[in-house]
């Protein structure tokens, strides 16, 4: 009697994770409400907010070594921004 009870209790536990997931990920998707175009250009707004705060910190930096990888930090930004760009561009309605 205890492992039937034991397995009752497993799948309801199971049952009730599955059902918890499903919920999480409607809540994700309604909660954003947003389509994919939507979120690439929040990617693209805050790809640039990035690159202004790499341009001020580079305008700020001291030690060559930090403006060397800071500057390959907004070089990888600003390759990561023309990808958003190009995605939004080329984006199929």
């Amino acid at each position: 009697m205890n492992n039937t009870n034991n397995m009752n209790n497993m799948n309801n536990m199971n049952n009730a994770n599955n059902m918890s997931s499903m919920s999480n990920m409607s809540n994700m998707n309604s909660a954003q409400g947003k389509n994919a175009k939507q979120h690439v250009q929040d990617v693209q707004s805050q790809l640039q907010s990035a690159k202004n705060c790499l341009n001020q910190a580079i305008s700020s930096v001291e030690k060559p070594e930090n403006r060397r990888q800071i500057q390959e930090t907004l070089n990888s930004v600003n390759s990561a921004l023309n990808a958003a760009d190009t995605t939004l561009t080329n984006y199929v309605e």
